[in-house]
């Protein structure tokens, strides 16, 4: 018997592990799904040995794909063959939701294909409370299709992606990184030779809170230059002792919030940053000496 939530529109499915399981064998009829956009799959409490291959035939319009309390390690293994989706059905899909995956290590292995179309066509990247992730995509990932990416308690998380993904990401507009504790730079560099700049191009909100162990959104010798960066939000990270090692570039920027109408600048990001930082250690200091006196 299948126990799954169908909205009256038929664009919005929920579906726990066993009945998906059910669907993929062939026990509904496949044609019954075709207007489903938006797919949540959830409660899949052991990886399932049956591939889903037919996941492009019987979601053949999905748009938005939601994995939620399951125990995967790995989403997207390398090979198709030993792989939970297709070829054909990653090609369409825009949103991808990763919530409540306790034991997520990886949502790709390193090895995974990097033109395949998922990576290439995937507009919105939203990760949240996956504690055991180690690396978020592999290391040289092209995501030029991205517009909002999002982070939030990720806690075994060293640094969010390279510099070479950095500069695959043309189009980000938004990009969010919360409750990463371990969490040291956002950009590492793969190549310490490489001096070219990074351009965000479009990115205009970025937002860092509760990111006790970061110290810089990158050290290398590249400059980044965000032309189109208006907000910046950073929020509860007391390590953070200047923006970027290089020079960083941006214009439309006049302010960093950090909370509470707390608004902050002294002419540039990079000097803003370790300003804030000086009147930190500064008043830890002064807080010091009279807890002495």
């Amino acid at each position: 018997m299948f126990i799954f939530q169908l909205s009256p529109n038929l664009e919005d499915l929920a579906v726990n592990g066993t009945d998906m399981l059910g669907i993929l064998n062939g026990y509904c009829q496949k044609n019954i799904f075709h207007e489903v956009k938006f797919l949540r799959l959830q409660c899949f409490d052991e990886t399932p040995t049956i591939l889903l291959n037919d996941f492009h035939t019987i979601f053949p319009n999905l748009e938005t794909f939601q994995v939620r309390n399951s125990s995967f390690e790995t989403l997207f293994p390398t090979k198709e063959t030993t792989g939970y989706l297709s070829m054909q059905m990653l090609n369409q899909i825009r949103m991808l939701i990763l919530f409540d995956l306790e034991k997520l290590k990886h949502v790709w292995q390193e090895d995974f294909p990097l033109d395949h179309p998922l990576l290439q066509h995937l507009e919105n990247l939203y990760v949240v409370n996956c504690p055991s992730l180690i690396s978020l995509v592999p290391s040289s990932t092209s995501f030029t299709n991205l517009t909002s990416l999002e982070v939030d308690n990720c806690k075994e998380l060293i640094y969010l992606i390279t510099s070479s993904t950095a500069k695959s990401l043309v189009q980000l507009q938004t990009l969010k990184i919360k409750n990463c504790e371990k969490m040291l730079d956002v950009v590492k560099i793969d190549d310490e030779k490489a001096e070219e700049n990074i351009i965000f191009e479009n990115l205009e909100y970025l937002e860092f809170s509760s990111l006790s162990s970061l110290r810089s959104f990158c050290y290398g010798k590249q400059a980044f230059i965000f032309p189109s960066l208006y907000s910046f939000i950073v929020i509860g990270s007391p390590q953070m002792k200047i923006f970027s090692s290089a020079l960083t570039v941006a214009p439309c920027l006049t302010k960093i919030n950090m909370g509470e109408e707390n608004m902050r600048w002294k002419g540039d990001l990079n000097t803003t940053i370790e300003q804030m930082f000086i009147e930190k250690v500064h008043n830890i200091y002064e807080n010091c000496l009279l807890f002495v006196c």
